[in-house]
C-alpha cells in the first residue's frame, strides 16, 4: 500500500516542478497563453470530424445520414453501442498519447478544452451519461503509479463542467500481455473475462456510460468492458478514446 501512495506523490510533485514539454515539437509549455502545447502543433493533430461509423465511430466519406457502418462493425457488432475518438494515431497524434501514457506527463491534459472545440459534438456526446475509464490490473497501477484512463476521464468531467460523474466501476481481473503487437482476433482472446464490476459500485441499469480509454485499435478491449456493463444491467454504453489507431 505504501509504494502506490508513494508512486502517486511522486507524480504529483513531478507535474509542479517539471511540467513537461510540448508532446509534440518538445519546446517549454505554455509557450502560447492558455494552452500546453504550442498551437501550431495542435494544427498538426489529424482531429476526426464529421461522417463516420454509426457504431465506431471510424471515419468514412460518404452520404452523412447517420447510418454508415464499417466492415468491421458488419462483421462482428461490438457490444457499445456508439463511440468517438478525437484524433488519429498517426507520428504526431502518437507524441500525445506517449506524453500521457509512457512519460507520465498529465499536464498535457490542460489542453482538452482546446481539444474539443477542435472536435465539434464531444461534448453533446457526454450529456447525462457517466464516465467509466478502463481499469489497469492492480500490478500494472502499482509499477505504472497512475492509471491514463482516469486521468483523462477526470479531465473531461472538468472539462464539461464536473456534469459527467467519473465512476470507476469496473476492475481488471487479469493481467493480461500488451495489446501492441496482436492481431484483432488475439487481442479479442486476449481480453476475454478479464473485466469485472467493482461490487461496492453497483451500476444503475438506466445510467448511459461513456467508457474511457486513452486509445481505439480493435476496440477489443472496449467491448470486453461494454459486455461487462451490459450483463450487469447498463441499457447504454458508449465510448470516447482519445486517439483511434
Amino acid at each position: 500500500m505504501v509504494k502506490p501512495l508513494i508512486s502517486r506523490w511522486l507524480n504529483l510533485m513531478g507535474d509542479f516542478l517539471f511540467p513537461g514539454n510540448c508532446p509534440v515539437c518538445g519546446d517549454a509549455p505554455f509557450a502560447d497563453p492558455g494552452s500546453y502545447a504550442c498551437r501550431e502543433c495542435m494544427d498538426r493533430i489529424a482531429w476526426i470530424r464529421g461522417n463516420g461509423c454509426r457504431i465506431c465511430g471510424l471515419p468514412m466519406w460518404g452520404m452523412g445520414f447517420g447510418g454508415l457502418t464499417c466492415r468491421a462493425c458488419r462483421e462482428d457488432p461490438p457490444v457499445f453501442q456508439s463511440g468517438r475518438c478525437l484524433f488519429h494515431l498517426d507520428e504526431t497524434g502518437k507524441k500525445v498519447i506517449h506524453e500521457i501514457k509512457y512519460h507520465g506527463v498529465r499536464p498535457v491534459l490542460r489542453d482538452l478544452p482546446n481539444w474539443l472545440e477542435r472536435t465539434p459534438g464531444t461534448l453533446e456526446f457526454l450529456e447525462g451519461c457517466d464516465l467509466v475509464p478502463v481499469p489497469l490490473h492492480r500490478k500494472r497501477l502499482r509499477a505504472r503509479g497512475f492509471n491514463q484512463s482516469v486521468w483523462i476521464a477526470r479531465a473531461l468531467s472538468e472539462a464539461a463542467g464536473g456534469k459527467p460523474r467519473v465512476r470507476e466501476a469496473l476492475r481488471r481481473t487479469s493481467d493480461t500481455p500488451t495489446q501492441t503487437s496482436l492481431d484483432r482476433k488475439t487481442r479479442k482472446a486476449n481480453v476475454k473475462d478479464a473485466f469485472a464490476l467493482c461490487s461496492r459500485r453497483p451500476i444503475h441499469e438506466l445510467s448511459p456510460i461513456v467508457l474511457v480509454d486513452d486509445v481505439y485499435t480493435t476496440g477489443a478491449t472496449l467491448d470486453s468492458c461494454a459486455r461487462v456493463l451490459v450483463e450487469g444491467g447498463c441499457r447504454v454504453v458508449k465510448f470516447l478514446a482519445l486517439g483511434r489507431g
